[in-house]
């Protein structure tokens, strides 16, 4: 079930088992590719550069699960850390190390988290 109440369907549960490999697959590379961005951010970028800050992220629509695994991912990717969700469920605040494009942030969460762990829990 989703926050809203309403059931959503659910894929057979081999393909859950599929998308679950390609979860962790992408997850890795996300994994590795944050790893690069902060060594090269650390080790060729003056402080003054950095632009670290706090972004709203949505989570409309997500079960609470889901939210538990996408904000346990953020956490885990370097550069990036789940602050606070909001009491209704609905908005999660993301502290990164580079926050200079907030909607830059969010595509990548988008699409780098979410969008690969909804295509393993749904």
């Amino acid at each position: 079930m989703s926050t809203s109440g309403k059931p959503r369907p659910s894929r057979p549960w081999p393909l859950r088992v599929v998308g679950l490999l390609v979860f962790a697959v992408l997850f890795t590379r996300e994994l590795v590719l944050a790893n690069i961005a902060i060594a090269k951010a650390v080790l060729f970028q003056k402080n003054s550069d950095l632009s670290p800050g706090f972004v709203s992220y949505p989570l409309v629509g997500l079960s609470h699960f889901e939210i538990l695994v996408l904000t346990h991912s953020i956490t885990l990717t370097p550069g990036t850390a789940s602050v606070m969700l909001s009491d209704d469920f609905t908005e999660l605040t993301v502290h990164a190390f580079d926050a200079r494009d907030p909607d830059a942030v969010r595509a990548s969460i988008k699409n780098g988290l979410e969008t690969p762990l909804l295509a393993w829990t749904r």
